[in-house]
């Protein structure tokens, strides 16, 4: 009875052992006719591509699902070498690579790129191509597309006095620089898109002359969000920003978006400030930069940032910055009307425990030492607030006098983080102004959202006349009294 029991035992052991065996050998076996794959997509696709730049690598990935090993006797462009696409496949580069093998329930990946030359389009053009993976005499197409632009590049450049009017969008590369006493003029309805972390600086003068109905763009020139990131929203940092140097005079900013910029820019062994836009410097009597309605969003560093500098601001929005959206240090001399000022943090940016504004007269060096001049600010219709407890910061040294006058505002901080010298005037204080649609959480694209005001928000209707503009930043007139921040409640 033992013997027989043990020798049950090996028998269904032996079976066992043979089941995987012989399993595992099927698995190996390669499926010589029949079978199919299955791509990992039904189309592949590449956003926008500006022409001479190419595109970075996306991957593709090809399933096996049968039983057994299988091999792509063909995986190829069907285009072959007249193709603007590329691929990799284990290593392999080339318009055709031979027998590729996946294993039985297993895939592989596929690396594609594509190249897209010039034409003499202005407008959009598409790119089309097939992949074809050829198993056992059956081929598998994927249609491979992508959009292309042609461009104006600007690769580390030096600029004299010019406009730039081309209907085609403008890729500055590797930075760019408006000369002393040079001035670029930028017309309504320019796009201009800045690679990595290149910067525009300025020596001279810069005018930036949008409309409402075309608004100057200034973003990254990653177009292709959705395929290395996975989904459309706007990743902050995407370029550097626009940096106002102290040679640098008369500047202008009217009607232009600033969007997903604030990277720092490296300049030989040091880099730049992490700003959209940096001031240094006052210059001479007028304000070194006059800003009107305009929109500066999701900037991973500072949105406006400014060193003993000047500047005029009205009808501007700043929303979503890493770091301060406004700070401005050292002294200097401001006047900000009918802004708004707000930040919450979302999936893509998290902010980094700055306020949404710090106003000083001073510029701390370390813990013993800093640098100062005077600071005058004047603030009115404006709005700051975000998601911390306090949003504002004020301070001095009494080494150089500061005098900042906030009236007809709304506005979130703690005493102790506004020094007794700030002059409040017609304040609403910590009460929440109701934007229409804010970051909130994951789920909300930076397209989405909206600051204008709620019917219920405390900032409707309760401001003063400020400024020099009769109409707000979408062009709707200002009642009486005016709503607080740039946007006028309709």
């Amino acid at each position: 009875m033992l013997k027989n029991k043990y020798g049950g035992f090996l028998y269904w052991l032996w079976a066992a052992m043979a089941v995987l065996y012989f399993g595992s050998c099927k698995k190996d076996t390669l499926m010589t006719s029949g079978g199919a794959i299955r791509y990992g997509v039904d189309t592949f696709m590449f956003d926008t591509v500006f022409t001479q730049q190419g595109s970075s690598t996306r991957t593709l990935k090809i399933f096996n699902d049968e039983s057994r090993k299988i091999k792509i006797s063909s995986l190829r462009l069907r285009n072959g070498n007249n193709s603007r696409f590329y691929m990799n496949v284990n290593g392999v580069a080339g318009k055709s690579i031979a027998d590729v093998e996946i294993l039985a329930k297993d895939s592989i990946y596929v690396f594609l790129g594509v190249n897209i030359d010039p034409t003499n389009e202005d407008e959009p053009f598409m790119v089309y191509d097939e992949l074809i993976a050829t198993m056992n005499g059956k081929e598998f197409v994927l249609p491979v597309y992508a959009y292309g632009q042609n461009a104006i590049y600007i690769v580390d450049s030096v600029l004299d006095t010019q406009t730039w009017d081309d209907p085609k969008p403008y890729v500055i590369i590797k930075n760019a620089l408006v000369a002393e006493n040079a001035t670029l003029t930028i017309p309504a309805g320019a796009r201009v898109y800045v690679h990595a972390d290149s910067r525009l600086f300025v020596q001279g003068t810069l005018k930036i002359r949008g409309t409402l109905d075309n608004p100057v763009l200034f973003q990254g020139d990653r177009l292709d969000r959705l395929i290395y990131i996975g989904d459309h929203f706007g990743v902050s940092g995407e370029w550097g920003g626009v940096y106002f140097l102290s040679s640098s005079k008369n500047n202008e900013i009217d009607h232009a978006t600033f969007i997903n910029g604030g990277a720092s820019t490296k300049i030989g062994t040091g880099a730049t400030m992490a700003a959209t836009i940096q001031l240094d410097s006052m210059g001479d009597a007028n304000p070194k930069l006059r800003i009107t309605n305009t929109k500066i969003v999701n900037s991973q560093g500072y949105g406006i940032l400014a060193f003993k500098s000047s500047m005029y601001a009205e009808n501007v929005l700043v929303a979503e910055c890493g770091s301060e959206n406004i700070a401005l240090l050292e002294g200097g001399d401001y006047t900000i009307n009918n802004s708004t000022f707000a930040s919450y943090g979302w999936k893509y940016l998290q902010r980094n425990n700055s306020r949404v504004a710090s106003f000083t007269n001073f510029l701390a060096i370390d813990q013993n030492t800093y640098r100062a001049t005077p600071l005058s600010l004047y603030m009115s219709n404006c709005i700051i607030w975000g998601s911390y407890e306090s949003e504002l910061l004020c301070a001095k040294v009494n080494d150089y006098p500061a005098v900042i006058n906030i009236k007809n505002s709304l506005l979130k901080y703690k005493d102790e983080d506004v020094e007794s010298f700030v002059s409040f005037e017609n304040i609403i204080r910590n009460q929440d102004p109701l934007f229409k649609v804010v970051p909130a959480g994951t789920g909300v694209n930076y397209h989405e959202w909206d600051f204008r005001l709620q019917e219920n928000s405390p900032a409707r209707h309760s401001g003063a006349t400020a400024g020099t503009l009769t109409t707000d930043l979408l062009g709707i007139p200002r009642h009486t009294p005016p709503s607080m921040g740039c946007y006028e409640f309709q």
